[in-house]
């Protein structure tokens, strides 16, 4: 019984004993398990420290060249190029944040970055990514194609409406509003700050002036240019600045305007008989003193360039690659005033050698640039590009279309485009397919049709004719009558014009003047009377009649019109309110129309005459 119950106790040891051993086993397999798993994140994690610069601690900027230009239209550029490299060789540089005060964040348009000492390669940028944790900061954040341990890094920002225009005693001056300097995370040894003020522009007062900051001016080409220097830069700079400058207005090349553009629409239209014709619709508001004119970029080898508005074709003037528009007076005023919207329309054609490619018999290729010379910022660009009938759209690069739209023998593609400033790449090629048979189509179409008429025409000769319409003849006396009571008419509006003159003179009494007057008026009402009545006896012989009774109608208008202008233009002129050539010009513009109307008039009077013969 007691060997029994020893064996019992010696089992159970052993039990307890492999159970112990196969716990430990499992804790050390878990271990290894759990080891090994997290191994290589731990080091991937030490390969990444390695490897990725921190922008805070890692990354020196050596210098920055921070560089504004005030472009054509108000347009404000920003260039800060930085040479950067890591502090430490183990380090290299994947992205780098900069940025300016948060305030001109709303004015930003469009930002791009690339290799100083290569341009063309861009890189990617981040918007809007804060800085450094801090606020009051709008920043940016350029992530580089590939680690290095240096780069020498441009980054341009374009602003619109940082510019304003300002009165100081009477004298029309311009008021920049600028981040003085670049905003950064790190110290900087060096910060070098150049501003360049538009063409024949000269400032006048600056922040480098209040504060009493070290710059020097220099001119160069026209070029006002302002430096200075700032040792150290601090971090987290959040500096606002200003600059007042004045324009010579009457720079024989150059006109600095303050414009918004609200939309450019354009229109390309190719024809199946080798044109392009375009058409380019501006919708702007003026954010300056009022303007007579506005110079607008046209692509290479326009012609038969032709701008109009709502009301008629607009003045012109053609320079190397541009025209300069000229808008018509609105309401007293000649030109565009200050926060009025105008729209106009510029159309011309375009060489088809210089922008089509033909591949092979049925493949053709449009190289194209969306908009040429502009320096402002287009809030929106639509355009549409109407391939020749029977055309087919392929392909477009780099860019892609919004909508291609079909109808039964063409189609139209449309781009639409926000915020487009003149540092966008907007050029591309467009490929569509043309069979030559649809150039025939048209005429042979109009063929058929010119062949029905004929036949038509045919018929209708051989068929019976109706009596002839009889002709009803004005009477010569009617004629007689109307062309006396005309003329008569016309001697005493110049009897009254006259005595006017006389009387302003002072060449005959007041009273002498009232008295033939009132003569003068009755005999006119009598005349008046006896035209209205020949009037209608001449319009109901016949149409030729009716129409000669309206072309003499619409010149009395036009002569009443033209008179009422004449006297308003003296009276505005003598108040001041416009200028001297402005007065001439629209004082010939009103006897044209006046000479216009006359020669309408003495010519149906002269055809009366003959047929009273």
């Amino acid at each position: 019984m007691i060997i029994t119950q020893a064996n019992e106790g010696t089992q159970r040891t052993r039990v307890v004993s492999k159970l112990k051993k196969v716990s430990t086993a499992l804790t050390l397999l878990i271990f290894f398990l759990f080891f090994f798993t997290l191994t290589p994140t731990y080091v991937s994690a030490l390969v990444i420290n390695t490897k990725t610069a921190s922008p805070s601690t890692d990354v020196q900027v050596d210098q920055i060249m921070h560089t504004v230009k005030i472009n054509d239209y108000g347009l404000v550029s920003i260039n800060d190029t930085l040479k950067l490299s890591s502090k430490d060789e183990n380090v290299v540089l994947q992205n780098f944040s900069l940025g300016f005060p948060f305030k001109y964040g709303a004015n930003l348009d469009y930002c791009f970055a690339y290799d100083a000492s290569n341009p063309d390669e861009r890189f990617q940028v981040e918007l809007d990514v804060g800085l450094g944790g801090r606020i009051g900061f709008y920043g940016v954040n350029v992530v580089f194609p590939e680690p290095r341990r240096s780069y020498n890094l441009t980054v341009v920002f374009v602003f619109s409406n940082l510019v304003s225009e300002v009165f100081y005693e009477n004298v029309t001056m311009y008021n920049l509003d600028f981040p003085l300097y670049p905003s950064l995370v790190q110290n900087t040894s060096v910060c070098n700050v150049t501003v360049i003020l538009p063409p024949d522009a000269n400032c006048t007062d600056s922040i480098f002036h209040e504060r009493e900051l070290d710059f020097n001016i220099t001119t160069l080409d026209h070029f006002q240019i302002l430096k200075h220097t700032k040792s150290p830069l601090d971090s987290f700079s959040h500096e606002p600045a200003w600059l007042t400058f004045s324009v010579y207005e009457y720079a024989p090349t150059y006109l600095f305007f303050l414009i918004d553009v609200h939309e450019v629409k354009r229109e390309v239209k190719l024809d199946q008989w080798g044109g392009i014709q375009l058409s380019d619709s501006y919708y702007i508001t003026n954010r300056r003193s009022t303007i007579s004119n506005i110079r607008l970029g046209l692509p290479e080898g326009a012609y038969d360039i032709s701008p109009r508005d709502e009301f008629g074709d607009l003045g012109t003037l053609l320079e190397e690659g541009s025209v300069r528009v000229y808008f018509r007076e609105k309401d007293g005023v000649l030109g565009l005033e200050k926060n009025v919207e105008g729209k106009f329309t510029v159309t011309y054609r375009l060489p088809w050698k210089k922008y089509v490619n033909q591949h092979n018999w049925h493949d053709y290729n449009l190289i194209f640039n969306f908009l040429e010379q502009f320096n402002w910022t287009t809030r929106k660009l639509t355009v549409t590009i109407t391939l020749p009938e029977g055309a087919e759209f392929q392909s477009s690069n780099p860019l892609d279309p919004c909508n291609v739209e079909k109808s039964v023998f063409q189609e139209t593609i449309t781009y639409v485009f926000s915020n487009v400033t003149p540092f966008h790449d907007l050029d591309f090629d467009l490929t569509y397919r043309y069979l030559a048979f649809w150039a025939s189509f048209y005429p042979t179409l109009w063929m058929g049709v010119l062949v029905i008429i004929g036949c038509a025409i045919v018929l209708l000769w051989q068929a019976p004719k109706p009596p002839p319409v009889p002709v009803v003849l004005v009477p010569p006396e009617d004629l007689r009558s109307f062309v006396e009571a005309y003329e008569g008419k016309t001697r005493v509006l110049l009897e009254l014009e006259s005595m006017e003159e006389q009387l302003r003179k002072g060449r005959i009494p007041r009273r002498r003047y009232k008295v033939r007057k009132k003569m003068l008026e009755g005999r006119l009402s009598t005349f008046s009377r006896d035209l209205s009545s020949l009037r209608e006896k001449i319009r109901t012989a016949g149409g030729r009649y009716a129409d000669i009774m309206r072309q003499i109608e619409v010149a009395e208008t036009m002569l009443e019109g033209v008179e009422t202008d004449i006297r308003r233009v003296e009276a505005r002129y003598r108040r001041g309110e416009i200028s001297k050539g402005a007065y001439r010009r629209l004082l010939e513009e009103y006897h044209r129309r006046r000479e216009r109307a006359k020669i309408t008039i003495d010519g149906v009077l002269l055809r009366f005459r003959e047929e009273i013969r």
